[in-house]
């Protein structure tokens, strides 16, 4: 990337943002060019010398969505709609505790039979939420808690994957999910 050259105020500039920063890594095989250059001191308000930082407290794990199936053949027959469904369950117009309570007996009635493959319709939600009534979820709400209700204990063990339905089995307001053999 060839360009103009930077102007003295600009490489004055640089050269401060680049003592400022330790980088990620370096290669073993290039000398460290930098290597005369120090850090800028850290502000020893927090800790004294001589003396550690406290040590911070791991970040709390977020529930994360669970990726589609590791068989890219059924995940591509997913995407395109080509999966045989075993069974299917409407979760819209529903309260979020009732979905959340159906989703689960639901999931487990399904891999109790020995399904492999399941439709959840969970709705795209309202369009006008101004129509809604005071306490009543958020527009979509079903749709947008359904990841996290998979990731709960109580259904990671069950669900092999999922990924949105194809349209004509609900586009954006469903979803397959895998059901985990054995």
């Amino acid at each position: 990337m060839s360009g103009r050259g930077l102007k003295p105020e600009e490489r004055q500039i640089w050269r401060k943002v680049t003592r400022s920063v330790t980088p990620l890594h370096t290669s073993r095989d290039e000398p460290d060019k930098d290597a005369d250059l120090k850090a800028l001191p850290t502000s020893s308000a927090t800790t004294g010398p001589g003396q550690s930082r406290p040590p911070t407290k791991p970040r709390p794990v977020i529930p994360g969505t669970k990726p589609p199936p590791a068989d890219r053949s059924a995940e591509r027959r997913l995407r395109r709609g080509r999966v045989e469904i075993d069974a299917r369950i409407d979760l819209h117009g529903m309260t979020q505790a009732a979905a959340r309570t159906s989703l689960g007996h639901f999931l487990h009635a399904a891999r109790s039979r020995g399904f492999r493959a399941v439709l959840v319709i969970t709705g795209k939600g309202k369009a006008g939420a101004r129509d809604r009534e005071p306490g009543e979820d958020a527009p979509g709400i079903i749709r947008r808690r359904f990841p996290e209700w998979l990731a709960e204990p109580e259904l990671r063990h069950l669900v092999s994957g999922y990924a949105g339905a194809h349209r004509r089995h609900g586009g954006d307001g469903a979803f397959y999910v895998m059901i985990r053999t054995g």
